[in-house]
């Protein structure tokens, strides 16, 4: 009886952990996207598992240093040792997979918006591979706005940094031109900007040019005249103050007074969410070779008062209103 009582009160008061999971993540865990999507991991794994992360912070660094910091991932991994790797966006996926593909672990990505089938062909090892895709919505926030904004026919400026998330996400929307242009007649423009100064010439010049709102997608890379990153919170206030014409996004974090009005917007914690779930089937003993690639949520609706007040729209009753 004594031993019996002895064993429970060792489970009680020092629970074995269960696993560890190593999270790379291609930006850094101050970046909205990052600080949602471990919220949502978090949400969904078992509170006894350890979670260590190593940030790659390919928002703010040259491409030329991405390898470098692929190889500190690859040596900080080595270090931990762990059970499971989740794999935070493209770079993270892109970078890491070569490394890993034959390490006997399982690997979840999420927030991937390339097509991973090549890579993960190329890459057959004992690692057992699953994740979450993510999709920019395009024809949904095409669609909305123009309701939105009652155009029965218009122009709308798209515009991404050159990270690249950026050229994958314009890549996947740029298949879904055709579509909008038949179906909502709206022609879409879309660009890759690079520097501060051309985002900012395509923003002052956009009513002159024609187009009647601006879709913001990703802005985190911009670099100035010496190649210095930009501070990705002031380039969407100073759009926000220089736009001639409504701007709105495709991220949860570009919403918000002094940011974009909305839209049908993808957000972190669900993919987070999700790459979690899946996480804790794997640990509790589910092979990660039997459970299926997915698409993430299909986004929510969301929009800012102050901004939308600000453009006189009023958008309808079920979009989810901020601020």
């Amino acid at each position: 009886m004594k031993i019996f009582l002895l064993v429970l009160l060792t489970l009680f008061c020092f629970p074995a952990v269960a696993g560890k999971i190593l999270l790379i993540e291609s930006y850094h865990s101050e970046f909205p996207w990052d600080k949602e999507y471990i919220q949502g991991i978090k949400s969904r794994v078992n509170v006894d598992h350890e979670l260590v992360t190593f940030q790659m912070d390919t928002k703010r660094i040259p491409q030329s240093q991405y390898a470098d910091k692929a190889d500190k991932a690859w040596e900080y991994y080595q270090n931990h040792k762990p059970d499971i790797v989740l794999l935070g966006d493209d770079n993270a996926l892109k970078y890491m997979l070569p490394k890993l593909y034959n390490e006997p672990i399982s690997i979840v990505f999420l927030g991937i918006n390339s097509n991973p089938r090549e890579l993960l062909a190329e890459y057959r090892g004992q690692a057992e591979i699953t994740g979450i895709l993510e999709r920019p919505l395009l024809l949904k926030n095409i669609k909305s706005i123009s309701q939105l904004m009652q155009m029965d026919q218009g122009k709308v400026l798209v515009l991404f940094d050159s990270g690249t998330t950026s050229h994958i996400a314009n890549t996947f929307i740029s298949t879904q031109f055709e579509g909008a242009l038949r179906q909502l007649k709206v022609e879409i423009t879309t660009y890759n900007v690079e520097t501060i100064s051309e985002w900012k010439s395509l923003v002052t010049d956009a009513k002159k040019d024609g187009y009647q709102a601006i879709v913001i997608g990703l802005y985190h890379t911009l670099v100035d005249e010496q190649l210095n990153n930009v501070d990705a919170n002031n380039v969407l206030s100073w759009t926000n103050q220089h736009s001639p014409i409504p701007i709105f996004g495709f991220w949860d974090f570009s919403v918000g007074q002094g940011k974009t009005i909305g839209g049908i917007v993808l957000f972190g914690e669900s993919q987070g969410s999700a790459a979690g779930a899946i996480a804790e089937q794997i640990l509790q003993g589910k092979s990660a070779s039997k459970i299926p690639i997915k698409t993430g949520e299909k986004g929510k609706a969301m929009y800012s008062r102050q901004e939308a007040a600000r453009w006189n729209l009023t958008p309808p009753s079920s979009w989810s209103a901020i601020d």
